[in-house]
């Protein structure tokens, strides 16, 4: 037992998962893993919150664990929680599998618990079997090296203790423990992908090489080097090659792209992520040089990219600045030359017909055909499009641009230029001062 302990503790401060003595919500099903782990961190010194979450899906079995669970920790001295719910309408209502439907109650309950207890972390119970099922899985699956790394030993506040042991090492250490634990009646039926994995795959593998097991292991923790070395290589490509701007837009700089050794491992590390997927990178990557070609992502907040001419663009959140005036007598006013400014002679609006002309201004997008005479270009008018192209707006941009409107005239194109049709003037008397809290200066 003590060897068994001094491995977990030392695997606990190798990967900094837990400060001594720190509180510590545990998952405990019942099953050998999560007893094995909140037996083991108690022994440990950790003050442990053990949880258990009845999901309901198993009738009375589901219920023998929860008398379980409950007995053990009034053996024990632990603190218990426990949580129900009702999987299957959750797994109907969000689209999900069962198991998917489960593991995301499961964790949002632990993290609550975490939280009303101020504990430091949540351990699970997984081992080494279960990462080498994960990889498998993840393999099968198509997964790039993040997945064939397998289950970290910290993924945010969720820490795994026991990944230095094995299934057969916990067994062991409960039976020196002389601590019983229950058994899921679906662990021995392959009705789910994971348990085809274990029943199936993996004594095949055995049967191929004794130490398969012990060989996936050791590739993971290969793989787990190599995405190191990947990591700050990815992480230093995407620094050089992509801007990331204030309302979330994003810019993947082409010419920069192109010199990268994997383009599309820095396309699949920026835009996976907000729901492109593989054969939508490929595509994109072919399209470098069709300007103007666009792609939508996947899933429910679903988000635009344009190839333009010198970047990847994706659509960001677009805000409609807040657009503050005031009349000022010709003589007060001072002027901020700031882009975010603009200065409109009141007598020339068209106004509302109450003696109040700058109440009548309203925001609007643009429409195909608007026109207006830019600032300092002595009255003729100019084709709004051909304005922002000027300008080298991208197509988001363009769509997005805010226009300030005297009814049906364009007065200020916000944050860019206002109309010379409203010039101040010496025979200026009132300023009508606009201003947005949002300016597009570079």
């Amino acid at each position: 037992m003590k060897k068994t302990e001094e491995k977990v503790k030392e695997f606990i401060c190798q990967h900094h998962l837990l400060t001594v003595g720190a509180r510590v919500v545990v998952g405990v099903s019942g099953g050998a893993d999560s007893v094995c782990l909140a037996y083991m961190l108690g022994k440990l010194g950790y003050e442990v919150v053990a949880v258990h979450c009845n999901f309901h899906l198993r009738g009375e079995e589901s219920m023998r664990d929860e008398r379980f669970v409950e007995g053990l920790c009034e053996r024990l001295g632990l603190v218990y929680r426990k949580v129900d719910f009702d999987t299957e309408r959750h797994a109907e209502q969000q689209k999900v599998s069962i198991e998917m439907a489960a593991r995301e109650l499961r964790y949002r309950a632990f993290r609550n618990i975490k939280d009303e207890h101020c504990a430091e972390a949540v351990a699970v119970g997984h081992h080494q079997d279960d990462n080498a099922e994960t990889m498998m899985l993840n393999l099968v699956r198509g997964s790039g090296i993040k997945g064939l790394c397998g289950m970290q030993p910290r993924n945010g506040d969720i820490v795994r203790p026991l990944l230095c042991l094995t299934r057969q090492e916990v067994t062991a250490y409960l039976q020196e423990a002389g601590l019983d634990y229950v058994t899921d009646g679906t662990n021995a039926k392959d009705i789910y992908a994971r348990n085809k994995v274990r029943l199936n795959v993996m004594p095949m593998l055995e049967s191929i090489n004794k130490g398969a097991m012990q060989n996936i292991v050791s590739t993971m923790d290969n793989l787990n080097e190599v995405q190191k070395v990947y990591r700050r290589a990815m992480d230093d490509a995407i620094r050089d090659c992509c801007r990331y701007k204030e309302n979330g837009e994003i810019h993947i700089i082409i010419y920069m792209l192109r010199q990268l050794p994997s383009p599309i491992s820095l396309l699949h590390e920026v835009l996976s992520p907000i729901g492109f997927n593989k054969k939508q990178l490929k595509d994109i990557l072919a399209s470098l040089d069709n300007t103007g070609c666009m792609y939508l992502s996947n899933g429910q907040n679903r988000r635009r990219l344009l190839i333009d001419r010198e970047a990847i663009i994706v659509e960001g959140i677009n805000y409609t600045p807040t657009i503050y005036q005031e009349v000022v007598p010709i003589e007060k006013v001072i002027i901020n030359k700031r882009a975010n400014y603009a200065y409109l002679d009141a007598d020339k609006l068209c106004g509302n017909g109450k003696g109040e002309p700058y109440k009548a201004l309203y925001l609007r997008t643009p429409e195909m055909g608007d026109t207006f005479a830019p600032f300092g270009m002595e009255g003729r008018r100019k084709l709004l499009s051909d304005f922002l192209t000027d300008l080298k707006l991208n197509r988001f941009e363009k769509e997005w641009q805010q226009l300030l409107m005297d009814g049906d005239e364009i007065a200020w194109v916000v944050n860019r230029r206002s109309s010379e049709r409203y010039r101040i003037s010496e025979t200026t008397k009132n300023v009508v001062v606009v201003w947005s809290e949002i300016s597009t200066e570079k």
